[in-house]
């Protein structure tokens, strides 16, 4: 009897275990995503039957408008620089008899810096000069500046018919002027937005004392007591590095969406922190046709003694209200290099177009230029601008003269 009853027992064990394992096998396997994924590619990639006017394709390579709102903006870049800095540069072969500052030394507006004497035949007004004169203004020293010129986005130069000195403005499209031929106008020894500076010279001893204009660090010092310099040669350098800017390039059609006082983020190459600046100054050039935009760092304690000179920076200023984009995978974009876009910002420098196959309301195509916005590394889709909400895209790479050809779906 218990024999019995212990052998009923392991049967309906036995029977308990067989159906759990019969429920298992019956379940269906999981859903693989990426199966599924690499299935729809599959099938956008499917072979497309292109005819003389039409071109039949799957569901799959049509994508509905996916509409975003973003806040339009362009790219800066360029490097810090001193706002105010200035270049003295001898304009007849010359010999330093003092010098009366050092390299890197800060510099207060009025300071003597360097005394020197000319060398060579005496020009017309040293000949017409007289002892009781005292001093005079000096024309020895070529002074350069210019910001005066960007302002006017124009070729410019200063000096009088006799005069020695010639204020030198680099112009917009980086050439130099000649000025009583005695400038090269291939030298670099020109610099940007520099001040002008009054050399006095002592009649007696026909010595030329050079004072700073404003207050700064001396740079690039090149002259030494004793040492004689052939004319063009550059003496030094004042940086007021207190007060910095930046100068970006544009194409000349962003000059609408811009204006002086907008506000600038950018960022400095190697360093994390996030710094303000605002647009100064607009600057149009006609040959080739640009747009230069000058952004002054806010001073601040983030900016201060972080950012120097020669620094590189990249930044953006928005423009104009929302506005609202399509997102597209990659395979929607032609004709366009993205690469600049798999980086932080994720955004271009300046604007990026790339074409879209476009189905329209008739059912035919259109090859449609649009701007690259934005790219999202999280999703791997891509903002764009320029698409109607009322059109489909359609994903698949389509030769260029399907331009018109009506979609079949099959």
């Amino acid at each position: 009897m218990v024999t019995a009853m212990t052998a009923s027992r392991h049967l309906r064990k036995s029977l308990y275990l067989f159906s759990v394992l019969f429920i298992a096998a019956c379940q269906p396997s999981p859903i693989n995503e990426s199966a599924v994924t690499d299935t729809e590619e599959e099938t956008a990639d499917t072979p497309l039957i292109i005819t003389s006017d039409s071109v039949t394709m799957t569901p799959e390579h049509i994508l509905s408008i996916k509409p975003s709102r973003y806040q339009p903006s362009l790219g800066l870049q360029g490097n810090i620089e001193p706002i105010k800095q200035t270049t003295f540069v001898a304009v007849h072969p010359i010999r330093i008899e003092k010098t009366l500052v050092s390299e890197g030394q800060w510099v207060e507006k009025g300071t003597p810096l360097l005394v020197f004497r000319r060398v060579g035949t005496a020009s017309k007004a040293e000949d017409l000069k007289k002892p009781e004169q005292g001093n005079v203004e000096s024309n020895d020293i070529n002074k350069t500046n210019s910001e005066d010129a960007q302002n006017s986005g124009a070729n410019s130069t200063q000096a009088a018919p006799d005069a020695d000195i010639a204020v030198v403005r680099k112009t917009d499209s980086d050439k130099t002027l000649e000025a009583n031929s005695v400038i090269d106008t291939d030298s670099n020894i020109t610099n940007q937005n520099a001040d002008i500076n009054t050399a006095k010279q002592d009649t007696q001893y026909n010595s030329i004392t050079i004072h700073a204009s404003f207050s700064g660090r001396v740079e690039n010092l090149s002259a030494d007591a004793g040492q004689q310099l052939a004319a063009r040669a550059s003496l030094l350098q004042i940086s007021d590095e207190t007060k910095l800017h930046f100068m970006a390039t544009l194409p000349i059609q962003a000059k609408p969406q811009l204006s002086v006082g907008q506000t600038v983020n950018f960022t400095a190459e190697g360093i994390s922190d996030k710094f303000t600046g605002q647009v100064s100054k607009l600057v149009s050039t006609s040959q080739p046709k640009k747009l230069l935009v000058y952004v002054n760092v806010i001073d601040n304690e983030v900016s201060r003694d972080k950012l120097l000179p020669n620094m590189k920076v990249t930044g953006r200023v928005n423009y104009g209200q929302i506005d609202v984009g399509t997102i597209v995978p990659k395979r929607a974009l032609h004709d366009v290099d993205l690469t600049e876009l798999q980086n932080p910002p994720y955004m271009p420098l300046q604007p990026l177009t790339a074409n879209v196959w476009i189905i329209g309301q008739d059912q035919r195509l259109t090859r449609q230029p649009i701007e690259v916005v934005e790219y999202d590394p999280t999703t791997q889709q891509y903002l764009i601008a320029g698409v109607s909400n009322d059109s489909l895209i359609c994903l698949a790479d389509l030769p260029v003269d399907s331009k018109g050809k009506k979609v079949i779906v099959s």
